[in-house]
This record gives C-alpha cells, structure tokens and sequence, in this order.
C-alpha cells in the first residue's frame, strides 16, 4: 500500500475500494500526515458498511504503526486513543476481533472517548472462551 493513497483515502480524494485495490504494495513517502480520531471513525464507518475486509484493516493498521510518513501525539488523550484502537487492529489474535460489531463499538469509543464493551474484561472473556472449548491461541 502506497502511504500517499491511505493520506488520499483520508482526505476523500480515493474511495474504500480504490484503496482497498492498492493493499497489494508498499512504498514510503517523504513528508508526514496527521492523524486524528475522525480518520478512524471514517475507517470505521467504511468496515462497518463492508467496503473493507479484516485483512485490510489489519494492513491499513501496519502501515499506520510502523510508516514514518502518519503521525499521531501519542502524549496526548486522543493521540493514546489513536494508537491503542491502531494497535488492537493490527493485532487482533491478541485483542479484539475484527468484526462489524467491534467496529460499531471502537467507533463510538472514538466519537465520545468511553466504551463499555471494548474493556479488559471482555478481553479475559474472550480467552477464557477460548481455553473452555479447547482450544488454545498464541499459547494461552
């Protein structure tokens, strides 16, 4: 994925699938973009209506995480907020699955800063489903 088409993708110049279609490689850009919780909630509300796959979301993640070219202030609250729902959605066999249901949640934890479900204790209810039907992930 070029970083320069999910920077268009956030400025509504390409469309969900013009940038799905563009997943298949990656190239660095000079120059930064920032990031802010509404990018998100357009990732968000673009999944939600199906015109992103899990795997997509997952790339869109990474290339957030570990390109040089989108930045977000990690010091700040919205800045933590940003990077804890990047992390959960490029790590989701050690968080929370990507699903519509869990993206209609991160969605209103980005819009109003709260959640109730995208919790701790979700997560513990999560593995501990997990362990009780048998089956073990990532050792647990």
């Amino acid at each position: 994925m070029k970083e320069e088409n999910l920077k268009k993708y956030f400025e509504n110049l390409l469309t969900a699938q013009e940038l799905s279609n563009d997943l298949e490689s990656s190239n660095i850009e000079n120059g930064e973009f920032e990031i802010y919780r509404f990018h998100l909630i357009k990732i968000c509300e673009d999944f939600i209506n199906r015109k992103f796959s899990a795997f997509d979301i997952t790339t869109i993640a990474l290339a957030l995480s570990f390109s040089d070219f989108f930045t977000w202030n990690g010091n700040s609250d919205d800045g933590k907020l940003i990077g804890e729902i990047v992390f959960d959605w490029s790590n989701p066999e050690l968080g929370f699955d990507l699903t519509i249901d869990n993206f209609v949640h991160w969605k209103e934890y980005l819009e109003t800063g709260s959640t109730k479900y995208l919790t701790k204790e979700e997560l513990k209810k999560k593995f501990r489903g997990v362990k009780k039907n048998g089956l073990k992930r990532n050792g647990i």
